[in-house]
C-alpha cells in the first residue's frame, strides 16, 4: 500500500495520455496491468491486474461530458461529502470530482506497474466554494495491486478542515451473494434509517435492500464475491469511516446514470474521512488517505 516516490517522473512506455468518452485521461496497458484515470476528477475508471477480469465499476450510462460528475469508478469526493452542511445549492460531495486535474507524470513500480500522479489546486472558482489554498495529490498505482493516496495540503495562512472519500465502486457478480467482511463491531450511522446509529453485529454484512452506511472504522475490508469465485481485499492507512453503498433497484431505477439493472453488478465500499471523523489541518501541514487494492482467488472467495 505504500506508493513509490523514489523514481523521478518519465515517459514509460504503456503510460498515454489519451481521449477516452471524449474526455482527456491517461491510460495504461503493461504486462501486469491495465487501467484508465480520467483528468477530470483524478476519476479511475478502470484497473485490471493481469490474469484477473476488471475490479472497478463503471456505469454504462455514465455522463461524459465537462463538469458533470462520472457514474462509478473512483470518484475523489473533497472538501465535503454529500450535501454540504450549510449550502445545499452547491455540488454533492463538493467539487474536486469535477474539477480537472494537472498530470504531472508516471513512475514504474516495483511489480512492473505504473504509478501516476494528478494534482488539484486552488483557484479562484473553488475559493467561491472553499476559501481555501489547497493542494490535493492523487497517486494510483496500476500494477498487481491497486494503490491509491490522496495526499491534501494545506497551503493557505489558517486552519481549515475537510472532508474526504475514495468513493470506489467495485465489480461483483451479483451484489446478493456478496458480503463485507471486517466490519463487525463497529459503530455506524444508517442513511437510509435517518442516521439511526447501530452496531454491526454481523461478521459477513450481506446487502438484501438499499444500503447507506457510515462505519466508524479503521479496519481492512474484504469483499467475498461468491458467484465470480474472488475476493477483493481492501487495506487502508489514514482512513477512520468506511462506507458501505448500493442502492438497490428501486433507487437504481430513479437514477439515468446507473440504470434500472445495474445494481447488482456493483457494490461501494469506500475509504473516508467523513463526520466525526474529518481531518483539521493547520497551515503546512498535511494529511494522507492510503488505500490498497487485491485480488484473491479462491473456490469460495472466503479466505482473502
Amino acid at each position: 500500500m505504500t506508493l513509490d516516490d523514489s523514481n523521478t517522473f518519465a515517459e514509460l512506455p504503456g503510460v498515454e495520455l489519451t481521449t477516452a468518452h471524449g474526455l482527456p485521461a491517461v491510460r495504461v496497458s503493461t504486462e501486469v496491468a491495465s487501467g484508465l484515470v480520467f483528468l477530470q476528477g483524478a476519476h479511475v475508471a478502470a484497473w485490471e491486474p493481469a490474469g484477473h477480469g476488471p475490479v472497478i465499476w463503471m456505469s454504462e450510462n455514465a455522463l461524459y461530458a465537462p463538469g458533470k460528475a462520472l457514474r462509478g469508478g473512483i470518484p475523489i469526493c473533497f472538501p465535503w461529502f454529500g450535501a454540504h452542511p450549510e449550502h445545499k445549492q452547491y455540488p454533492a460531495h463538493g467539487f474536486a470530482r469535477t474539477r480537472n486535474f494537472s498530470y504531472e507524470g508516471a513512475r514504474r513500480t516495483a511489480d512492473g506497474g505504473s504509478q501516476l500522479e494528478l494534482l488539484l489546486q486552488n483557484d479562484a472558482q473553488t475559493q467561491t466554494l472553499f476559501p481555501y489554498a489547497f493542494a490535493a495529490r492523487l497517486r494510483v498505482a496500476f500494477g498487481k495491486t491497486l494503490g491509491l493516496e490522496l495526499a491534501v495540503s494545506n497551503t493557505s495562512q489558517q486552519s481549515f478542515s475537510f472532508e474526504e472519500a475514495l468513493h470506489s465502486y467495485f465489480c461483483v457478480a451479483d451484489v446478493e451473494q456478496a458480503s463485507v467482511l471486517g466490519l463487525q463491531g463497529a459503530s455506524y450511522a444508517d442513511k437510509v434509517q435517518g442516521m439511526a446509529r447501530f452496531t454491526e453485529s454481523a461478521s459477513e454484512l450481506r446487502l438484501s435492500a438499499e444500503t447507506d452506511r457510515v462505519y466508524d472504522s479503521t479496519a481492512t475490508c474484504t469483499i467475498r464475491d461468491l458467484k465470480a469465485g474472488r475476493a477483493l481485499r481492501i487495506e487502508k492507512a489514514g482512513s477512520a469511516a468506511t462506507v458501505v453503498w448500493n442502492p438497490w433497484a428501486e433507487k437504481a431505477a430513479q437514477m439515468s446514470d446507473l440504470g434500472a439493472d445495474a445494481w447488482p453488478r456493483m457494490l461501494c465500499v469506500e475509504s473516508a474521512n467523513v463526520g466525526t471523523s474529518r481531518i483539521l489541518l493547520g497551515p503546512g501541514e498535511s494529511h494522507s488517505l492510503r488505500v490498497g487494492v487485491s485480488v484473491h482467488v479462491s473456490t469460495d472467495a472466503g479466505s482473502a
